[in-house]
């Protein structure tokens, strides 16, 4: 709707006078941040002079602790308020930027009609009068939900009632208005127009002021135990979940930590790649991690898991084509029926055949694992299995005590001790000069002398023993999941699925080779941890109150059953696209399986059908290559026609992407070359390197940069560029029907210009693509 020429000029000395109030109230501030940081550094340098230190008597020595502590909390206190000063800064200097981007002319009966703006954060006058709303504000939620008219929001004293009078998106940059629109739409689509015709960057931008209905029904979702989004490429899912954690941290302030959140992404690219939006909207950044991180830290160094990406480049390169079992293992060992038989194996060695090893020290059996075993079973089955291996343990230390008395005569020990460099008689010598008011004892002699030296030799190396104890190491796991392989017929509540006994016995085999190796495959990383942990007892993650899944398509159902083990007190956030699945292993019921496993109570299930990341032409071509691709929804936005190059050779193919990426790279710092795998991916950038400047992006690279970037399509999951070209997607490089979906992914991180490259015949998933939806160009 077109806006008259005085509105505009009112509204932007509205604009005017907002930032003026911003910016003195910034100063203001700054001047206070100084005052606190500098009140901090003078508490932390003169730390020790204020603090009264005595440690004659018992009461002087509490007089002391309560000194040290109390100057410790005035230091936390000052640096907790300059950390929360300088957030507030950095709040107002954006609001100085862009301090809000809609109006609501929002009237109840019988009350004056109240003109509300809102923004990425409140801000109040000196009247305590709201200039700005925060965009997560119960009022605000008609703007996002409601059009002109009667509407209704919640508020914690119920829900109110009027009507919506005026609704109006601004694009207000540097304090200057350069967009404004009124709209009867929910958002309207000029701004969002404005907004996805901007250019991509290396970090994902925050959609605040272009949040969609069903995107803001996500995002203010406080009640669900489970919220599951299905959504298409595109269709903000992420964008959304983060913006619900900024929701929920401004919900529940009083409650709930940024700490208590977790968030388990694709890869460690993508968490850089999100790593912004929080800290823009003012809030401090979740936990981020991926599966294997979080899983390989529950592991420890015992084993190296191979990651997601070794197991796709191995498939898709051809290296395990002999492996014919690898396929179906990845199945059954992902199956909630596995899982299961995990549990029901932990239950029977409760009873008998639970694998302990030797303590051994110095090539000697301190304790055998016999002895292990009799003490954990001596232990009645009303105990359970985490207090049995709490007493196991306790019982072995307590040996380990005695068995250390015994060392200290030792010759070993004497050998040692001739050892010993002067620091550690000198050491010695001062402590038989202090003597120790605990044990009573004071050296007058050097034979007492050689015996606390002994004493420390011994407990130097029996340290480590005492740790792995503590640690369970006693428990040989690895023995113990191989046993529960060859068993694991007995326990499952299915058949092995296809296999034959021969065939289970093969994966069996390969499993131990690798174990063998200090590997793990990713596919028996759960099961192998979940035996762990119902064995040792290790405790659940209790206190965490959010867990957030994105791209939940590429997990088994043994790893959400593992994440549900880890987290019972969570409530769950998983966000995906059956569509979007890049390792061929995909389940179409996931969602089925997801509510079952999570329990259907309070699960509510979003879908999210409109695309708005790519341009119209390349969501139309994208969604073709899809089975069922008819349930994405486009959004108008121009552009042109999707490029579909078939080049004679890879060495053309080579000159055609240097040539046409200098071009592209001209128009956006955001140009992406994405190939199957990252052996594709070195080959051309072997090439590729000597006619322009590219960067090659690998699993350990964690942050994206600007230019022409080169990647495997697994690391592109959740990004998006404005230019994309696909390495050579030829009839005999993409040949399963199961390559449909990576295809799709790989395509769909395009925003405004995709090129398809084919070396000889484009492959048979193209083939239903209408011709008049791309160029066909020959080579």
């Amino acid at each position: 709707m077109d806006i008259h020429h005085d509105e505009w000029i009112e509204e932007q000395k509205r604009v005017d006078d907002t930032v003026d109030k911003v910016k003195r109230k910034e100063e203001n501030l700054k001047a206070s941040v100084e005052l606190v940081k500098a009140e901090a550094t003078e508490i932390r340098k003169n730390f020790w002079e204020d603090v009264t230190v005595n440690l004659d008597e018992p009461d002087d020595v509490a007089e002391t602790h309560t000194s040290i502590r109390q100057q410790a909390e005035l230091l936390s206190e000052r640096e907790r308020s300059y950390g929360h000063a300088e957030e507030n800064v950095k709040t107002l200097r954006r609001l100085a930027y862009s301090p809000y981007f809609a109006r609501i002319d929002f009237q109840e009966a019988d009350e004056p009609l109240e003109k509300i703006y809102i923004g990425i954060a409140s801000f109040i006058n000196e009247k305590d009068e709201h200039l700005v709303y925060d965009w997560r504000a119960p009022i605000s939620s008609i703007y996002y939900d409601g059009v002109p008219g009667p509407v209704s929001y919640q508020t914690p004293d119920g829900f109110r009632e009027g009507e919506m009078t005026l609704k109006r998106q601004f694009l207000i940059r540097s304090g200057k208005i350069e967009a404004m629109f009124d709209t009867g739409m929910t958002i309207g689509d000029e701004m969002l127009q404005e907004m996805l015709g901007e250019k991509a960057n290396t970090y994902m931008k925050n959609i605040v002021s272009t949040i969609q209905e069903e995107q803001n029904r996500i995002i203010r979702d406080a009640k669900s135990n489970l919220l599951f989004v299905q959504g298409a490429a595109g269709s903000g899912k992420t964008s959304a979940a983060l913006q619900r954690i900024a929701f929920l941290l401004y919900h529940f302030r009083d409650s709930l930590q940024a700490e208590q959140i977790i968030l388990f992404s694709p890869n460690k690219l993508f968490n850089s790649y999100i790593s912004k939006v929080l800290p823009e909207l003012g809030e401090n950044n979740m936990q981020q991690t991926t599966f294997l991180d979080y899983a390989q830290s529950r592991l420890g160094p015992a084993f190296e898991v191979e990651s997601l990406f070794e197991q796709f480049e191995n498939r898709v390169n051809d290296e395990l084509a002999e492996a014919v079992w690898r396929k179906e293992a990845i199945r059954l060992k992902g199956s909630k029926s596995f899982f299961n038989a995990v549990q029901s194996y932990a239950e029977n060695v409760m009873n008998d055949g639970l694998m302990f090893r030797d303590i051994r020290f110095r090539g000697e059996t301190l304790i055998g694992k016999e002895t292990i075993a009799e003490l954990f079973y001596s232990y009645g089955s009303s105990y359970s299995m985490p207090n049995r291996m709490n007493l196991v343990a306790k019982e072995i230390l307590r040996k380990l005590a005695v068995l250390a008395k015994e060392q200290e005569k030792s010759e070993w020990v004497e050998a040692e001790m001739e050892l010993l460099d002067r620091e550690d008689y000198l050491k010695a010598y001062r402590h038989s000069q202090k003597g120790s008011k605990k044990e009573g004892i004071r050296f007058d002699s050097f034979d007492k002398e050689k015996g606390f030296l002994a004493k420390e030799i011994v407990n130097q190396h029996f340290a480590r023993l005492k740790r792995m104890v503590k640690r369970y190491r006693f428990i040989n796991l690895k023995s113990q999941y191989m046993d529960f392989l060859k068993k694991v017929p007995d326990f499952m509540d299915q058949p092995l699925l296809s296999f034959k006994t021969e065939e289970w016995s093969r994966i069996i085999k390969h499993t131990e080779e690798y174990m063998q190796k200090k590997r793990i495959y990713m596919e028996d990383l759960v099961p192998f941890l979940f035996l762990g942990d119902l064995i040792t007892g290790k405790r659940s993650q209790t206190s965490m109150k959010h867990v957030f899944i994105d791209e939940i398509q590429d997990y088994s159902e043994a790893q959400l059953a593992y994440l549900k083990f880890l987290f019972p007190f969570s409530k769950f956030t998983m966000l995906g696209d059956i569509n979007q699945t890049i390792y061929g292993f995909g389940q179409q019921n996931l969602l089925d399986s997801i509510v079952k496993l999570m329990g259907e109570e309070r699960a509510e299930i979003v879908r999210l059908k409109k695309s708005y990341r790519s341009t119209l032409p390349i969501t139309r071509f994208t969604k073709e290559i899809l089975k069922g691709g008819e349930e994405i929804e486009l959004f108008e936005r121009d552009g042109d026609l999707p490029i579909v190059a078939v080049v004679p050779d890879k060495a053309s193919q080579i000159e055609l992407i240097a040539k046409q990426a200098k071009e592209l790279a001209k128009e956006s710092r955001s140009v992406a070359i994405i190939g199957k795998s990252m052996k594709e991916c070195e080959e051309a950038y072997n090439y590729l390197s000597e006619k322009l400047e590219i960067t090659l992006m690998g699993e350990k690279n964690t942050e994206l940069t600007e230019g022409i970037i080169l990647l495997p399509s697994y690391l592109a999951k959740g990004l998006e560029f404005d230019h994309v070209m696909i390495l050579n997607a030829s009839k005999e490089r993409y040949t399963e029907e199961s390559e449909r979906t990576l295809l799709y992914t790989m395509c769909t991180r395009a925003m405004h210009h995709l090129y398809v490259i084919s070396v000889g015949r484009p492959t048979h998933l193209l083939d239903d693509v209408p011709e008049e939806y791309y160029e066909l160009r020959q080579y």
